[in-house]
């Protein structure tokens, strides 16, 4: 049996030699896989500054050549923060264009760089604390294996969560170890993947649950920051559930 003291203990000594590393891992998964929206909140000012030639309250009206209300991504505000002249005067199609194509690459990446961020981890338990891991599955021999296995997972997960909301949640815990598994095997299919998983995940659901709840308060103290806290927040959270696979698997040194 395993303790979230023990997962956490272990996950803080590690990041106490390794934590700028750890961070810089975690921020550029985050940056790459972000598909929430970000939204300001509502007001009248137009000072919210997204880029030159836009703010965060507009969207774009292709008639008019103005630029209106949307609710932008914080990843399109960084494209548009990287724009050097008005957004308006490169039209509103072509800018939705990139965003579309970004959204697509972002279904592609999305998968790799999770298996990559896990594997920095699970190497990094081992001594070998190298970023180059976080990409080190965008090659022939791994690329499309991941990407099937982990777009059936997450297939499935989300046709239970369509069906009904709790099932979907606990498939989501059952499945939870998919992504670490394929860290040391690419290769497996998604039905393997999925087995191995809930065997191993089998009687530990809720507790993997409240220890993903007992990093509540860390969440929501990194919040006050505008959120920013939260990026700083990461790496001791991914840490403690990369050192429960190696619990539950057996890998503990």
């Amino acid at each position: 049996m395993w303790t979230r003291t023990e997962l956490k203990t272990y996950a803080k000594e590690f990041l106490k030699k390794h934590y700028w590393k750890a961070f810089l891992v975690c921020l550029i998964f985050t940056l790459l896989t972000s598909s929430g929206n970000n939204n300001s909140s509502n007001n009248n000012s137009n000072d919210s500054y997204m880029g030159p030639g836009i703010s965060i309250n507009e969207h774009f009206n292709v008639e008019d050549n103005v630029v209106y209300d949307t609710g932008l991504t914080g990843i399109e505000r960084f494209i548009g923060s990287m724009i050097s002249f008005p957004i308006n005067y490169i039209g509103a199609s072509f800018f939705l264009l990139v965003v579309l194509l970004w959204i697509i690459l972002s279904l592609f990446i999305g998968p790799l760089i999770t298996v990559g961020k896990n594997r920095f981890f699970l190497k990094g338990f081992q001594g070998d604390v190298s970023m180059r891991y976080l990409f080190s599955t965008f090659n022939s021999n791994e690329f499309w294996g991941i990407f099937k296995c982990m777009f059936i997972t997450s297939l499935k997960t989300l046709l239970w969560t369509l069906l009904f909301i709790i099932p979907g949640i606990i498939k989501s815990y059952e499945y939870r170890m998919v992504p670490y598994l394929l860290t040391k095997d690419p290769n497996l299919t998604s039905a393997e993947a999925i087995a191995i998983s809930r065997e191993l995940t089998n009687n530990h659901k809720l507790d993997i649950f409240v220890l993903d709840l007992s990093f509540i308060g860390w969440l929501l103290l990194g919040a006050l920051l505008f959120g920013i806290g939260t990026f700083f927040v990461t790496p001791y959270y991914e840490a403690s559930h990369a050192r429960l696979y190696n619990v539950l698997s057996g890998n503990v040194d």
